[in-house]
């Protein structure tokens, strides 16, 4: 089983864990480039001088013909260079002429320092020969000793940089251990404020106290969406309590009254005439609308799955849909236009988008008066048709018209209830026309009517 750990602490594990790989890698690295290249040279360096010296004696040797006025420079002559210590020369058989070292110079000028420097032993001075020829003929030959690179001056800058090094690194490390914590703490923040957020949204505690802030893209985005959904469950939380208020209050009524009509005929008060038999039954019939319109919420959940698609001419489906509508406009006093396309062919679930059409005139017929009017059209746009109907209706208001395609919302309740309406109407269609690929659009102001606008892929066709 893993071991949860909370975000903070995984930020702050994780950025050390590069800060420490990082702090072990660079700093091994420039160690081993500086010694190298150090190394390097102090190697050149001590070439280029046994080949000065060498150049030197084969200049006396020319001068005098022979290594007797080699005899004459001091022992402790100032052409060696560090890290030399000392140099032999010998004769063309070999034999040793004069040995010379700066070991006595260095001892004089270090007085009473001599003890701190670190004692060589002679066996572990570094061994190098070089031959001197002059016209190509071999006169001598050099031996020289000197001194490792651990003890030269360049390995003891390497040392010194090396511990300054080290303790850069430990004092980085601390800085980088501040630093992760308090970019750990302002990155995990707001997560951690989001979520809490959202326990509170999971509570039913939609209300916003404190508003919360980023500076970071990522984390703004992730609040702001935390926001949009309690508030957007708030909302919906108001509309289904609205919306069993309306169903409880859409409900009683139509019961109350078959029970008073029942007992009273069961009281003998009334006589169950044929007319009043008549009304009871009504009653009935509105119940099991109201009931029709409850079991039909559950069409929004359907309406975009399972699709039956098919080749057919959507100019036909909207002349349908609109025929079906022509007596109960008329009954209403609302005139019905229409302009469609003729031989529009679409791939499409014909029953869903008949089901859409008619809801949206079913909608128009609802909210507009008698003496008004209701057009719908239809047309075909590149890969794509569109319907648009348009009614003189009373509108919609600003603060209404972001909600219409929410289930349950009315924009008017005392108006939907005298019509049986329970808002999902619109909230239908959108999932019809969404499950198509398309969109739908409404423009509207209050008392001056709307325009809803379906536009739909047509597919492929051929």
């Amino acid at each position: 089983m893993s071991v949860k750990r909370s975000l903070r602490t995984q930020l702050i594990f994780q950025y050390m864990v590069i800060v420490i790989v990082c702090m072990l890698i660079i700093p091994t690295a420039i160690s081993e480039l500086l010694d190298m290249q150090f190394r390097n040279f102090a190697s050149e360096r001590l070439r280029e001088n046994e080949s000065e010296i060498a150049e030197l004696f084969a200049a006396l040797y020319v001068q005098s013909g022979s290594w007797d006025i080699c005899a004459l420079l001091p022992m402790d002559a100032d052409f060696l260079r560090w890290p030399m210590v000392t140099v032999q020369l010998t004769d063309e058989d070999g034999d040793e002429v004069r040995t010379y070292s700066r070991m006595p110079k260095r001892e004089k000028r270090r007085g009473k320092n001599k003890e701190n420097e670190p004692e060589i032993l002679k066996e572990e001075l570094i061994v190098s020969n070089r031959d001197i020829l002059i016209d190509g003929r071999h006169v001598g030959g050099l031996r020289f000793l000197c001194v490792p690179f651990n003890f030269s001056p360049e390995g003891a800058f390497l040392r010194k940089f090396n511990r300054i090094m080290y303790y850069a690194v430990a004092f980085m490390l601390v800085t980088a251990g501040a630093i992760a914590f308090f970019m750990a703490f302002r990155i995990s923040r707001p997560v951690l404020n989001a979520a809490k957020r959202a326990q509170q949204i999971s509570r039913g505690n939609y209300q916003i106290e404190d508003k919360m802030e980023s500076d970071i893209t990522e984390l703004s985005i992730l609040i702001d969406s935390v926001d949009r959904l309690g508030s957007t469950l708030e909302a919906q939380e108001k509309l289904r309590r609205r919306l069993l208020s309306d169903v409880a209050h859409e409900l009683r009524n139509p019961v109350t009254i078959i029970k008073s009509h029942l007992e009273a005929i069961e009281d003998g008060v009334w006589q169950p005439t044929p007319e009043r038999i008549r009304l009871t039954v009504s009653e009935v019939d509105r119940l099991s609308q109201l009931i029709k319109e409850v079991e039909r919420l559950t069409s929004i959940e359907s309406a975009g799955h399972a699709l039956a698609l098919e080749k057919g001419d959507v100019s036909q489906i909207i002349e349908k849909a609109a025929l079906v509508f022509d007596p109960l406009y008329k009954n209403k006093g609302v005139t019905l236009k229409r302009e469609v396309e003729a031989g529009v062919a679409a791939v499409v679930d014909a029953g869903k988008i008949r089901q859409a059409i008619e809801n949206l005139l079913s909608n128009a017929l609802r909210y507009t008066d008698a003496g008004g009017e209701v057009s719908i059209t239809m047309k075909k746009e590149g890969g794509d048709f569109t319907v648009e109907v348009r009614d003189s209706g009373i509108g919609i208001s600003d603060k209404d018209l972001p909600y219409i395609f929410e289930r349950f919302y009315r924009t008017d309740v005392s108006r939907a209830r005298a019509s049986g309406g329970l808002g999902i109407g619109l909230a239908i269609v959108k999932a019809i026309i969404d499950a198509h690929g398309g969109t739908i659009s409404v423009k509207s102001k209050a008392g001056e009517g709307s325009r809803f606008t379906l536009k739909v892929p047509r597919r492929d066709i051929e």
